[in-house]
């Protein structure tokens, strides 16, 4: 079935209204409380994986890519550093302080004793993370959260769309989205402005 746009954006269903994110990143994290009191990692890895899907717009390939070298625990600065991205391109994503802390959390407590360059996700047998497992999380998460369809995409468009709603800048959004053109970035910018002609015109209902 081909993929439904709205005309000039992003269609409303390929990311996260704020009301859902809030809900998803609720759930995941009530279940990785629970996880540290019972002593389990699964959810752990669960919330991690979508923080840091929410907070930098990776592709869920970056994500299974990224070494410990890559992360501020390694090199010091607030971002990530994604080696190799789509179309070979190698950038910087800048990450807030509550993220970079969390990562130094994790690799202290379920990654001690990885080397630089070994992968931040890793699975039950040790091995990289891979893009189907990523995707099935999301699917599941989803399903678990009661918000229905989710795929990691949709939490990059969603991050990509709330920077350009902060930032205003296609610009700095291209760059940290590793678009090869701005005119990928630009749906970010029609879909803001649908979104507050959306909220224009539920006040004028009211």
């Amino acid at each position: 079935m081909a993929k439904r746009k709205t005309r000039g954006g992003l269609a409303p269903d390929k990311y996260l209204s704020d009301i859902q994110l809030k809900k998803l990143r609720q759930y995941v994290k009530d279940m990785a409380d629970l996880a540290r009191q019972r002593g389990s990692e699964r959810a752990i890895i669960d919330e991690l994986v979508v923080e840091l899907l929410t907070n930098t717009g990776l592709r869920a390939s970056e994500l299974c890519d990224l070494n410990i070298e890559d992360l501020p625990v390694s090199h010091g600065k607030d971002s990530v550093w994604i080696r190799d991205g789509k179309g070979n391109v190698t950038r910087v994503v800048d990450i807030p302080e509550k993220l970079v802390k969390r990562l130094e959390r994790f690799v202290k407590l379920y990654r001690k004793g990885a080397k630089p360059n070994e992968p931040l996700l890793a699975s039950t047998n040790g091995k990289r993370m891979i893009y189907r497992s990523i995707y099935e999380k999301m699917k599941k998460l989803g399903n678990k959260s009661s918000i229905g369809k989710l795929h990691p995409h949709m939490l990059r468009h969603t991050y990509l769309t709330r920077l350009y709603n902060v930032e205003h800048d296609l610009r700095f959004v291209q760059d940290q989205a590793g678009h090869a053109s701005p005119t990928t970035t630009a749906i970010y910018a029609k879909t803001n402005n649908k979104a507050r002609k959306r909220q224009v015109d539920a006040l004028d209902d009211n």
